[in-house]
């Protein structure tokens, strides 16, 4: 029987519904408008829009677009500095908010390493609009590692986003990319709730995403078939490529093997990122110099080139912009395998290495028995199974895999669902007081085996943790182009690091109560808790809400090749020039649903 719609009419015959007295009607109406207040209250939202890159990759401030010219991964860059602001005046002759100061010309792919200068003409699109939830923090805690709003310390006034990061009353430590709470007598890693962790990784390199010219001018592809040699100082890490066991497929950019029992066959990746100069030799037609490099907390946000006008400083070129300086071990690598047979023997490894250390997980493809494993590389290679547990990944079929080594923790998803270990797979290796450092296999530091099936292996992504820079605002421009320029050598680079460290990527925060820590996700170019002049922490008081959802990144313009038809141009410091290029507006567009998300 259907519901009757609102407001219909009684049907023929039915008893007239009793009368009820003023009194109560109007009682009843008090409570049904508290109960609809109270309901609406518990949603209670509001509407912000994310001004700058802090919070990037997870939210996007005011930036551009692009399409990188060489492997054609997709590129957004900050642009949230081109613009003069408020804040600039007492700067720069109290010029008013809005005009074109700098300018972005160029974008450097993290992928590929290309430098693109099409984002020039790239229209500027407005920040992440979000929704804040205003209620949960008005009656229960906060909880670690929410992306949280909050009035601005120093100016009340403005409205920041962070990532809430430390609790009242905790001591944390900031070293080796990681955060840890100190209790005065040992140092326990933070670590972030699995979910979390895979939506706020950062890419290192996208294997369909193929850099197709530097590859036809001599320039070696990351992953490839290896074989292990003796010396671990020759090859790379002590591998080198081979023509044996793995055939590589370049058109689907596949790997795929018919293994044999008793032996493993591996495929490797190289961290084998081209810079500037090289992309520079390849224009020249000279010859192609490929060298293995540290993978670095290289953020492609930041990575872009201006040009300025005067007097806000000198143009920047391609060769200056920093891209990475501290190792980055914290890895995440993702695939996606089809078993077409496998033998009594059939076995699958995934393996991730970070220093003298290197983190297996071991599948048994007949039963689905999965071990996570540590390799001592400094005890002969000593091998210590850590935890067991049945899988899904049993016999023929095809699999989506991630293997994560973050926050001193394995995880293991299959088919996008967590693999429980339990605590078997938190790593106790290294502590706060610890400084694990690279070595020679730190430049070949992913690799996948198999033994004992027919396996085809694609879509092989990886990507990297946010490393939290120990800085407290005093930047050290030796330090950086130091570490810089010695990420081809891990011993070099390690012995630099334990020099310089202790004193600029070392941070202690103690927290008063009632107060908390906030840091962004963008790292290197965050204005956050680490440096803020008149105290590290936000009073309970400065607390907005939660933000929880993006429900408007920005609209996409289509016609006229994409741009739309633009008005309401913007001028320069002159006040004098409009820049008919520089649009402050365009329509038509459409919702850019792919990026409507909850916030993690």
């Amino acid at each position: 029987m259907s519901k009757k719609e609102p407001g219909a009419a009684a049907p023929a015959g039915a008893k007239k519904p009793p009368h009820h007295d003023g009194l109560r009607d109007t009682l009843e109406s008090i409570v049904f408008a508290f109960l609809l207040a109270l309901l609406f209250r518990t949603f209670e939202a509001e509407a912000f829009v994310i001004p700058t890159g802090s919070m990037a990759p997870t939210l996007y401030g005011r930036h551009k677009e692009t399409v990188c010219k060489e492997c054609r991964q997709p590129l957004v860059v900050g642009a949230s500095t081109e613009l003069t602001r408020e804040s600039d005046d007492d700067r720069v002759d109290r010029l008013p908010a809005g005009l074109l100061a700098r300018r972005v010309t160029s974008a450097l792919c993290p992928n590929c390493g290309a430098e693109n200068p099409s984002i020039h003409d790239g229209i500027p699109f407005n920040g992440d609009r979000i929704l804040v939830n205003k209620f949960p923090y008005e009656f229960s805690e906060p909880d670690r590692w929410d992306v949280f709003v909050f009035k601005f310390p120093e100016d009340a006034r403005v409205n920041y986003i962070k990532r809430l990061v430390g609790l009242p009353g905790e001591t944390l430590r900031i070293r080796n990319g990681n955060v840890y709470r100190w209790d005065g007598q040992q140092e326990e890693i933070l670590r972030k709730p699995p979910e979390k962790q895979r939506a706020i990784q950062l890419l290192v390199y996208d294997n369909s995403k193929v850099p197709q010219r530097i590859i036809e001018s001599g320039w070696p592809e990351r992953w490839a078939a290896v074989e292990r040699l003796t010396d671990p100082e020759q090859g790379i890490g002590g591998w080198i490529e081979t023509k044996t066991g793995w055939a590589f497929d370049a058109s689907r950019r596949a790997f795929q093997i018919n293994a044999a029992s008793g032996q493993r066959h591996w495929i490797r990746y190289r961290h084998l990122l081209p810079h500037v100069d090289d992309w520079e030799a390849v224009d020249a037609n000279l010859p192609a110099r490929p060298y293995p490099r540290l993978i670095t907390d290289f953020c492609g946000y930041n990575s872009y080139t201006v040009s300025m006008a005067s007097p806000y400083g000198e143009p920047t070129n391609a060769s200056s912009v920093e891209t990475g300086v501290f190792w980055t071990p914290d890895l995440t690598l993702s695939c996606k395998i089809k078993i077409e047979q496998t033998q009594t023997d059939g076995e699958l490894l995934l393996e991730l290495c970070e220093g003298t250390r290197w983190y297996r997980c071991r599948v048994e493809l007949a039963s689905g028995l999965a071990r996570l494993e540590e390799v001592n590389s400094q005890l002969n290679e000593r091998v210590k199974q850590v935890a067991s547990v049945e899988t899904s990944l049993r016999g023929p079929g095809t699999y989506q895999l991630a293997f994560a080594n973050v926050d001193d923790r394995l995880c293991l998803w299959i088919n996008d669902a967590l693999v429980e270990f339990g605590d078997g797979a938190l790593i106790q290796s290294f502590g706060a007081t610890e400084n694990p450092l690279p070595t020679e296999v730190d430049l070949t530091p992913v690799g996948i085996a198999v033994q004992g099936a027919t396996v085809t292996v694609d879509q092989l992504v990886l990507e990297r943790d946010i490393y939290y820079r120990g800085t407290d605002g005093v930047a050290d421009d030796y330090f950086h182009q130091e570490l810089a320029k010695l990420q081809d050598d891990p011993d070099a680079w390690g012995q630099a690091y334990l020099k310089y460290s202790p004193t600029h990527d070392q941070l202690e925060l103690v927290i008063p109560d009632d107060h908390f820590v906030a840091l962004g996700d963008n790292s290197p170019a965050s204005s956050d808790s680490r440096m803020w002049p008149g105290g590290h922490t936000v009073p309970r008081r400065n607390l907005v809400g939660k933000a929880f959802y993006v429900y408007w990144p920005h609209g996409v313009p289509f016609l006229n090749g994409g741009k739309g038809i633009t008005f309401g141009h913007h001028r320069d410091t002159s006040r004098e020039r409009k820049l008919t290029d520089y649009p402050k507006y365009s329509v038509p567009f459409y919702p850019q649903f792919s990026r409507m998300h909850r916030i993690r």
